[in-house]
């Protein structure tokens, strides 16, 4: 799932990049781990959950969390602060649909109806693969561990370490400083009502949330740059279904 926040598009260029590569790379028949994993594999790809705050969103802007900036759908709401929580676990479901935007019923309801074992939603702003919780009841900065915490541990890293500089962890977006480039998203900073603990918590899959380019929107002449630093990391992450 990209574009969740309208003004990051660049995982909507790789959603889009990524079948087209899957799909010549099969009819070629020359990569036997694409084959298989045409073969045996469902992929679902959405690139654009907010399309309407894209249509806002500026090229060349590199950050912006405001409505004008296209983060937000147009009724104002962050989709990732939107989806129920672990407060919402013995609700009705129907209830639930009810409390929540147009856009994120329909994701919720597309995740429920599907057996997704794996799911990656990609967001812009920083260099990291991010795992849950996002939500916490400590104070910021501690870990906020699932019960499968050494798995998303795992799944984050071979993102991280397939990807051509995220491992490095430092020395790419200001200040940042992510040991293997990977964070528990409560360690980072805490997210209630993110699509990845609601994935973790409501259905079978395991959600991470994957930052890819430093800044939120650039540039077109970058794309073809970002897609190399990260086909690997999506291939090898969909193999590891």
């Amino acid at each position: 799932v990209a574009n969740m926040h309208g003004n990051e598009p660049v995982g909507r260029e790789m959603m889009i990049a990524l079948p087209e590569y899957l799909l010549k790379t099969y009819e070629s028949g020359e990569d036997e781990g694409i084959t298989n994993l045409i073969d045996n594999t469902d992929i679902h790809i959405m690139p654009s959950m907010n399309p309407d705050g894209f249509e806002r969103s500026e090229i060349g802007i590199c950050s912006g969390y405001d409505h004008k900036s296209g983060r937000t759908n147009n009724n104002e709401v962050d989709l990732n602060r939107n989806f129920p929580s672990w407060d919402d676990l013995e609700k009705p479901i129907e209830d639930l649909y009810k409390s929540v935007e147009p856009e994120t019923r329909a994701v919720m309801r597309w995740i429920l109806e599907n057996p997704f074992v794996l799911s990656i939603n990609f967001h812009d702003g920083a260099v990291v693969a991010n795992y849950p919780y996002d939500d916490s009841d400590a104070p910021e900065g501690q870990v906020s561990p699932t019960p499968d915490n050494e798995l998303f541990v795992h799944l984050s890293k071979i993102y991280a370490s397939n990807h051509q500089d995220m491992f490095k962890g430092s020395g790419l977006c200001n200040t940042d400083n992510f040991a293997n480039g990977i964070t528990n998203g409560a360690q980072w900073y805490i997210v209630e009502g993110g699509m990845q603990d609601y994935n973790y918590l409501f259905s079978n899959a395991f959600e991470l949330t994957i930052e890819l380019s430093c800044c939120k929107y650039p540039l077109e002449d970058s794309l073809p740059k970002e897609w190399k630093k990260n086909k690997n990391s999506m291939i090898k992450f969909l193999q590891s279904v």
